[in-house]
């Protein structure tokens, strides 16, 4: 069935013209987004076509104009040609704008250095893991970098944005029940959209991610111990059912937090990946499925990681954007911290 489903993908982002072109000034051919999804590498945009048609768009080279973000439009990317391939944890290299919701959050404790990664869910909010502050919760003491790829340059692309606000969930606890925060930007606005950076989407509370296959992403380490990546790699691994996770980890899945990873273990997230994103595509659009929480080691056979559970906190997230967005926003203590 998965093979089948390839094929008829395949077959029709193939056909570049005639009545399958899609009706945009980027290229990209229209397949039905009911049976089909867009190619590796192809970007999927909900315009240009008929009923119940997605666009799919070839890689776009460096420089090329990508269509502004609408109001309210998430999980759409642009990604470039993809580099030659790099593995990682069972994983390879992302192509530039590829994932432009992910964030790297950075400590002046740490002399600047990449700590964990976040998600970029609107112009003003970062989502991310509670425990990445266990150390350090002052949020001016943290700078986000939106756009970011190569850690080791700088190539124009990337946004420093200043923290004003960290939100911590007020059950967030050591065993990492409740691990999800969110940081408030001290300025930003639809402005900072480009190619690179760009808000991925919330999914409904009801969301279900039992059997979906997820991309997690991040600069994390190679292996348990191991230094970070420069560049940001992804890798894919499904979500499996709390009851298995559970006997596996022999510790109890608890409501908010997901589960996923291979059976016989090579691809994970690992230290320095915290806080980020897993994601899948659904709708012709991105959405965030969890938040890089915690495991045994990274990678190990039988041993999934765990992730935050996005659709479970929904009315949480909704909760701490609406009152604490805007001029009228409630106030954090002078630390800047709030724990709702």
């Amino acid at each position: 069935m998965i093979l089948l489903c390839l094929l008829l993908v395949s077959w029709r982002v193939a056909l570049a013209g005639g009545d399958n072109a899609c009706e945009t000034t980027y290229g990209g051919t229209c397949i039905n987004s009911v049976f089909n999804t867009c190619l590796s590498g192809y970007t999927a945009y909900l315009g240009g076509c008929g009923f119940q048609e997605m666009c799919c768009i070839p890689p776009f080279a460096k420089g090329t104009p990508v269509p502004p973000l609408r109001a309210g439009q998430c999980g759409v990317t642009f990604p470039e040609q993809l580099p030659p391939s790099r593995r990682i944890v069972g994983g390879t290299l992302t192509a530039r704008g590829e994932f432009p919701w992910q964030v790297s959050l950075r400590s002046f404790t740490n002399n600047g250095q990449h700590m964990c990664g976040g998600i970029l869910i609107s112009e003003k909010w970062i989502l991310t893991a509670a425990h990445c502050f266990d150390q350090n919760k002052n949020p001016f003491a943290w700078n986000g970098i939106l756009g970011e790829y190569d850690r080791g340059v700088t190539d124009g692309h990337e946004q420093l944005v200043k923290l004003d606000t960290l939100v911590i969930h007020s059950g967030f606890s050591k065993d990492y029940g409740n691990d999800i925060a969110m940081l408030r930007m001290a300025t930003s606005g639809v402005n900072m959209y480009s190619q690179y950076v760009r808000p991925v989407c919330l999914p409904d509370k009801t969301e279900m991610f039992q059997g979906v296959t997820c991309t997690i992403t991040g600069w994390g380490a190679s292996h348990s111990g191991g230094a970070g990546t420069r560049f940001l790699y992804k890798a894919q691994v499904p979500v499996i059912s709390s009851e298995v996770c559970s006997y596996l980890m022999d510790r109890t899945i608890l409501p908010g937090e997901v589960c996923a990873g291979q059976k016989m273990g090579g691809v994970d997230s690992c230290q320095g990946d915290s806080g980020g994103p897993m994601v899948y595509f659904k709708d012709g659009v991105w959405k965030v499925a969890g938040i890089v929480s915690w495991g045994y080691g990274c990678a190990a056979s039988y041993t999934p990681g765990i992730y935050t559970n996005v659709a479970y906190y929904r009315d949480w997230i909704d909760t701490v954007m609406t009152y604490y967005t805007g001029d009228s926003r409630k106030r954090a203590d002078t630390t800047g911290v709030l724990y709702i």
